[in-house]
């Protein structure tokens, strides 16, 4: 069911309340001698709650869906928790749990609906839909031979995309500089899908990888990745947590433990209720050695296990945490299926990184306020107003300062100037519609994507080209010179990298991304601080072993 939906079924509900308790005013006036009005309780209200159902089945001026409804009824009563607490309805709740598998069955493409056109952004590696040679700027206009342009919804596009192992489905593509359409056959196979997408040296002992979310496989895709790297001799290294807003805790334990020393605590959680608390300790080894630097890039988009793994690095004075404050989602949600074929995400527990310190952002009832206020900019830990009602904690081995209950504030907040309005405007859809049709022609020189990544760089031809498109193309995006002036610095970034997206691949692209993203160039500076912090920790604990004596038990002989 679509968010309109929801929110036009939601106001049918609380309409017909509202007209109820209108109704129920209207009444004869109270005497002195009436009975008082009936205590409210639990079995009441659940009979309210059918009784409505059937008033509005039998008088309402419209016919409904009861189905629907009875969706809104459930959001309803959930909007009275706390915001992380959500229905999945019986539609959604495979996509989700696909999604946090890791895996699904179908051809293997990322899409977006495009102009009125469903265009393939890039097959997955290794996919049916990437043996079968679709490519990226692909136009899908018919699938096993009913149109598909100007279809609107993408859940209609992949469920028609999507389909058990070794079905097969007929798609008839639109191929820039092919004159004739394509009819292609896929058969469609289980798609495995990375949450660590990128893991690669970006200087000669530097390693860089990026996890996109905690799904079931994540912990063992990065020690893959991270072995990988240190192979290739990398001795540093940034991971990259922005923009992910979490998955399954267990795999935060189990990421967290890659860098920690075996036996430490790395979070806790706890309920309601006495006695709930349950501790998760690493469990082994660390993958990367302890003398090796660390930074944790974060932003304001990572939440929940993406927090535990930067908090516990923080806690033990790891590396250094780098960006901006995290979102403050610091609430378990325990997964339950409901008899309509949905499920709930329902918090059971807080939870607390190894220096008791909570993550979760204060919340009111405004579920689309508190969204908004992890993204304006404003860090209460940073504020020294805010700062002086909040409890103090302290790292566990330098004793340094954090804060809790408004997410993780960083050691080092990077400089991350505000867009402007025309750099805001601009989408991946530009960029990619122009890579589409021009990157061939600009990247013809480089054989090797090595050289490209060191040495190409968009020049006055190029940007001359694209200014000319976006006026052409994009008739709704008006802008002046000075406009298009002021974004030129992201038009030849985003230029670069989706030239190398079309020519060598999604993995390039990457490359090409994280070479030239702001926040990784801010972040090679800081190894030499990161390798200051690891000098001090390995100081002090050397220091704490010495000076800690075990108290004697009887029958102990020293």
């Amino acid at each position: 069911m679509s968010p309109d939906l929801r929110k036009v079924c939601m106001s049918v509900v609380f309409r017909i309340v509202s007209l109820l308790i209108l109704v129920w005013a209207a009444g004869p006036p109270v005497t002195a001698g009436a009975d008082p009005p009936p205590r409210v309780n639990t079995a009441m209200q659940a009979h309210t709650l059918d009784q409505l159902a059937d008033l509005v089945r039998r008088q309402y001026y419209e016919s409904t869906d009861p189905v629907e409804l009875y969706h809104g009824a459930i959001e309803g009563y959930l909007s009275r928790l706390d915001p992380h607490s959500t229905y999945i309805s019986p539609e959604e709740l495979q996509d989700t749990q696909d999604k946090m598998q890791g895996s699904f069955e179908g051809i293997g493409i990322y899409f977006d609906i495009i102009a009125g056109q469903l265009t393939v952004l890039s097959p997955i590696v290794g996919s049916p839909a990437y043996e079968a040679g679709l490519q990226a700027g692909d136009r899908i206009v018919k699938i096993d031979g009913v149109p598909v342009v100007g279809v609107r919804k993408t859940d209609e596009v992949k469920r028609r995309l999507k389909g058990p192992k070794g079905s097969r489905v007929f798609v008839l593509v639109h191929r820039s500089g092919v004159a004739d359409p394509l009819r292609i056959e896929i058969i469609r196979d289980k798609i495995e899908v990375p949450s660590v997408p990128y893991a690669f040296k970006i200087s000669s002992d530097v390693g860089y990888v990026k996890v996109d979310r905690f799904s079931n496989r994540t912990s063992s895709e990065l020690q893959v990745a991270l072995e990988g790297l240190f192979d290739s001799g990398a001795k540093k290294l940034i991971l990259d947590l922005r923009g992910n807003g979490g998955g399954y805790l267990e795999q935060a334990v189990a990421v967290a433990d890659q860098f920690l020393e075996k036996d430490r605590l790395l979070v806790y959680t706890e309920g309601r209720r006495s006695g709930s608390r349950e501790d998760h300790f690493a469990d082994r080894d660390p993958v990367v050695p302890l003398d090796f630097p660390l930074t944790v890039l974060v932003d304001n988009y990572s939440a929940s296990a993406s927090e535990i793994v930067a908090g516990a690095v923080q806690d033990y004075d790891r590396g250094l945490v780098v960006g901006r404050t995290t979102f403050g989602k610091g609430l378990v949600q325990k997964q339950y299926p409901l008899k309509n074929g949905g499920a709930v995400l329902l918090t059971v527990a807080r939870y607390f990184t190894p220096s008791e310190r909570p993550i979760q952002r204060p919340y009111s009832g405004d579920r689309r306020a508190y969204h908004q206020e992890a993204h304006d900019g404003y860090d209460p830990n940073a504020d020294p107003d805010s700062v002086l009602s909040q409890p103090v904690y302290f790292t566990q081995i330098l004793n340094r300062k954090v804060y809790g209950s408004g997410g993780i504030t960083p050691d080092v907040e990077l400089e991350s100037p505000r867009p402007g309005d025309f750099e805001r405007r601009l989408t991946r859809r530009h960029f990619f519609e122009f890579a589409s049709r021009r990157g061939s022609e600009f990247t013809a020189a480089y054989t090797d994507f090595g050289a490209y990544l060191h040495q190409y760089a968009p020049g006055a031809r190029e940007i001359t080209e694209f200014k000319a498109f976006l006026k052409a193309w994009e008739t709704d995006l008006t802008f002046t010179d000075a406009d298009f002036e002021s974004g030129i610095d992201l038009v030849k970034r985003q230029l670069k990298r989706y030239f190398a997206k079309f020519r060598w691949g999604d993995r390039e692209a990457g490359r090409v991304a994280v070479s030239q993203d702001p926040d990784v160039v801010q972040t090679l500076a800081l190894f030499e601080r990161a390798g200051k912090l690891l000098a001090d920790r390995a100081y002090y604990s050397t220091r704490q072993r010495r000076t800690h004596v075990p108290e004697m038990r009887d029958g102990d002989v020293r």
